[in-house]
């Protein structure tokens, strides 16, 4: 196995120093590599695993190693079995890919400038080697030799210029692979809302940033009325397209800035950022209002369908957000009691 503190380009983009051409070329490989590794192993490309699997490359490829896909996930498993203090990540590797796509297209660039330069000094000389063709032999002589020099750095440039586009086209279908595969996993196939991954991960940063810089959310807990009786008496596909309506009429009456998504089963969770608990709960009050005109026609039969809500707004007596969705299941356990009496 290589050496896991083989990569002093790892140390230098932690320190956010400037890279050097050949560090640039380097940074180049080590990201392509690991695209490709995630993408061929169904890795999904989270900013941790990004960050973890950088690690791992940068050393693969600054020792020159070439390694089998299982064997770099021995690896892998073998470094984060635990969180160890043996990696110390700093680095943002969707930032990377960014920092990557800018220097190409800088450098892109910087060839198309010096291959117009070079087109107009290989006229220029050109120009007056026919002025001074019989005048003067030995500056001829150096302006031959120049010429030749020119218009082979000018050729050694459409080369060079043709191989970055080249690179340019692949990074660019990597990333949109990456940004399909990324979407796909972070979203409930079924209602196309975001799914209880993508939610816990988006909690733990608002009830993050609550805490420590005084950002308030709220959260609404959904959860659908006698959705069992719909289940039972209807089949699980008219379940299925209860869920997707309801999915629809949440994702027209929330705002941009919310995120909604499907927590599991009947069950849905929205996160209102700068939102105080009586905006929040007029939002749940719009939400009944609007489910209840809708209709469901199944089996020849028209059904309504109605919500029970528990609300909370991020606050000192919360210590996690697990705590926040405890209080909203409580709370909405309450709302469906209500409808019972």
């Amino acid at each position: 196995m290589f050496d896991t503190k083989n990569c002093p380009l790892y140390e230098k983009l932690s320190r956010g120093e400037p890279l050097s051409q050949s560090e640039k070329e380097l940074l180049a490989d080590i990201v392509r590599e690991e695209i490709k590794f995630l993408l061929r192993n169904q890795i999904l490309p989270t900013p941790k695993n990004y960050e973890r699997w950088f690690y791992i490359f940068c050393n693969l490829v600054a020792s020159g190693q070439k390694l089998e896909d299982s064997v770099l996930m021995e690896f892998y498993n073998s470094i984060y079995k635990e969180e160890s203090d043996l990696v110390n990540i700093k680095i943002d590797l969707k930032h990377t890919a960014q920092v990557l796509s800018d220097i190409i297209a800088e450098l892109q660039k910087s060839l198309k400038e010096s291959y117009e330069q070079a087109s107009i000094k290989e006229q220029r000389i050109t120009e007056l080697q026919k002025k001074e063709e019989a005048r003067e032999d030995f500056v001829t002589s150096i302006l031959l030799e120049l010429l030749m020099l020119v218009r082979d750095l000018k050729h050694q440039n459409e080369i060079f210029l043709k191989k970055v586009e080249a690179q340019q086209k692949i990074i660019n279908e990597l990333k949109s692979k990456l940004e399909t595969v990324e979407a796909e996993a972070n979203l409930d196939p079924l209602t196309d809302l975001f799914n209880r991954r993508s939610l816990e991960r988006a909690l733990e940063e608002f009830f993050s940033l609550c805490k420590y810089s005084k950002m308030t959310f709220s959260l609404i807990l959904i959860d659908l009325d006698d959705f069992k009786y719909v289940n039972d008496n209807y089949g699980h596909h008219v379940g299925d397209l209860v869920l997707a309506k309801v999915a629809k009429v949440l994702r027209t009456n929330m705002r941009a800035k919310d995120i909604v998504g499907r927590w599991g089963g009947d069950e849905f969770v929205a996160i209102m950022p700068n939102t105080d608990l009586e905006n929040a709960k007029k939002i749940v009050e719009r939400l009944k209002s609007q489910l209840e005109k809708m209709e469901i026609l199944a089996e020849g039969r028209r059904f309504k369908v109605s919500i029970s809500a528990g609300v909370v707004q991020c606050g000192e007596n919360f210590q996690s957000w697990l705590d926040m969705i405890k209080e909203a299941d409580r709370l909405m356990y309450e709302d469906k009691k209500k409808k019972a009496l």
